[in-house]
């Protein structure tokens, strides 16, 4: 395949976060109902750190990302990427979190068409090299958003919408972001993974 074709054509944000005050921004109201799945041993309201995660704000010390979703199906299918059969036990791992936000948030629209102005493109959401992806978040963050709204790449139709919400890394202190439910991952959940290609085998 002709090197051309394989370059990126991700660009790297700007040296002055200033330069993105005009980004696209999406704003998640107050009231608006957001979902994680995650394990069952840590804290919901989790920011990790770190270059393990896609929008982790690498530039920034002290600073992590929460991944929520638009569905619970987004976030049960972005864990468990890459497996399209997963052991029973490992799903009785996992909880489902939903929550309702006490505040206003801005967010960097990654999704939107507009956002191409900037030198971002569908690669941001898909990319494995995570490198770049993390200096835009980083940037973000610097220019003031409260986190990025992106597609969940585990999705073949890219309709499922994610929040990468930024915050001291680590788990939230009690009080800091609001309480939700947290439970067993719910069955209509699963079924609607198993319509995306996850499969649950029985556990041994």
């Amino acid at each position: 395949m002709p090197a051309s074709r394989t370059k990126s054509l991700l660009r790297s944000p700007p040296d002055d976060p200033s330069e993105l005050t005009d980004f696209p921004e999406h704003v998640l109201g107050k009231g608006s109902e957001l979902h994680r799945i995650h394990r069952t041993d840590l804290n919901p309201w989790f920011f990790s750190s770190g270059p393990l995660w896609r929008f982790s704000p690498c530039a920034i010390v002290g600073l992590g990302a929460c991944y929520l979703a638009e569905k619970p199906v987004a976030g049960l299918i972005e864990t468990f990427k890459g497996f399209q059969a997963i052991d029973e036990t490992e799903l009785r791992m996992r909880a489902q979190f939903s929550v309702v936000l006490d505040r206003q948030l801005r967010l960097a629209d990654c999704c939107a068409t507009t956002a191409a102005r900037f030198g971002v493109n569908g690669e941001i959401h898909t990319t494995p090299d995570y490198d770049r992806p993390q200096k835009w978040a980083s940037a973000f963050a610097q220019a003031g958003f409260a986190g990025i709204r992106y597609l969940c790449r585990s999705d073949p139709g890219m309709q499922l919408i994610g929040y990468a919400l930024f915050d001291r890394a680590g788990p939230a202190p009690v009080g800091r972001w609001p309480d939700g439910t947290d439970g067993p991952v719910a069955e209509a959940t699963v079924r609607e993974a198993e319509t995306h290609g996850l499969r649950i085998s029985p556990a041994r």
